[in-house]
C-alpha cells in the first residue's frame, strides 16, 4: 500500500475544502489530528463478538473548545464530518471491523475545554444502511454501491441525501439534503424522489418513483448509485 489511509484523508480533505486549512497555523487543531483520534478510538472500542466478527462503534462525537468549534464551522463542519466518516469507514475495512449502521461524526461545543483540547466518545447506533467492510458480511439484503462503497439495506426505508440526518450521506452539491428514499416493499424495492431540486434518474429517465431491477443505475446530482437485488450476487 503506497499511501496510508491518513495520507489519503489529508489529500481528500484538502480538495474537499479548497485548501482553507492553509489559513490556520500549524499549531492549530488540524483535520488529520481528528482522523488520528478516530482511528485510536475505533481500535480501542472494537469488540470481537465471535471468532470471525469484530464490531466497532459507528457514531463518534467530538467535544471541542469554542475557538476550535468555531474554526471547524468556518472550514465547513458538514464536509469535514463526511470526510472523517468516509476515512474511518475505509480504515475499518482495512482492519476488518464491522458496523451496525453508517459511520457518523458529530461536532459539539464544550465551554469547559481549552483550545487544542477535545474529548471523543463513541457508541454503536443501529442504522438502516450498513456499510460493507468485511467479506463475510454479505447477507441476502438489497445492496447499493456508491462511490466505491457498498451498503446493505437492512430496514424497510433508507433515506439518501446531503443532509447529516440521512441514512446514507453523499457530499455532492447537486444532491438535495433529503433527496431519495429506497423502500423495500412486498411489491419490490422502490426508489422514490423526495421532491429534490435536480430530480432522480433511473437508467437515465427522470422518475418520481420507480421499481428497481437488479443492476439498475440511479443518478442523483453527479453521483451514480448501483442497485443490486441481493448482496449475495456480488460475491
Amino acid at each position: 500500500m503506497t499511501m496510508s489511509v491518513l495520507e489519503r484523508f489529508e489529500k481528500s480533505v484538502e480538495g474537499a475544502v479548497n485548501g482553507v486549512f492553509a489559513k490556520f497555523g500549524s499549531k492549530d487543531l488540524q483535520p488529520v489530528d481528528l482522523a488520528r483520534a478516530l482511528e485510536r478510538e475505533i481500535d480501542a472500542e472494537a469488540m470481537p463478538v465471535d471468532r470471525d466478527r469484530t464490531v466497532a462503534p459507528n457514531e463518534y462525537r467530538f467535544k471541542l473548545s469554542t475557538p476550535d468549534f468555531d474554526r471547524i464551522e468556518q472550514w465547513g463542519s458538514e464536509t469535514l464530518a463526511n470526510e472523517l466518516a468516509d476515512n474511518l469507514t475505509q480504515y475499518a475495512k482495512s482492519q476488518r471491523y464491522a458496523f451496525v449502521g453508517p459511520v457518523v461524526v458529530i461536532f459539539e461545543e464544550d465551554l469547559d475545554l481549552t483550545k487544542g483540547n477535545f474529548k471523543l466518545s463513541a457508541e454503536s447506533v443501529q442504522g438502516n444502511a450498513v456499510p460493507v467492510t468485511t467479506d463475510d458480511q454479505a447477507q441476502d439484503n438489497p445492496m447499493l454501491e456508491i462511490n466505491g462503497s457498498q451498503y446493505l439495506l437492512t430496514k424497510e426505508q433508507t433515506v439518501i441525501g446531503r443532509g447529516s440526518s440521512c441514512d446514507i450521506v453523499i457530499d455532492d452539491p447537486g444532491i438535495s439534503r433529503k433527496h431519495l428514499e429506497i423502500d423495500i416493499t412486498d411489491n419490490g424495492v422502490i426508489a422514490r424522489d423526495l421532491g429534490s431540486t435536480n430530480g432522480t434518474y433511473v437508467e437515465g429517465h427522470q422518475v418520481p418513483a420507480a421499481t428497481l431491477l437488479d443492476g439498475n443505475t440511479i443518478t442523483i446530482g453527479r453521483t451514480r448509485i448501483l442497485y443490486w437485488a441481493s448482496s449475495q450476487d456480488q460475491e
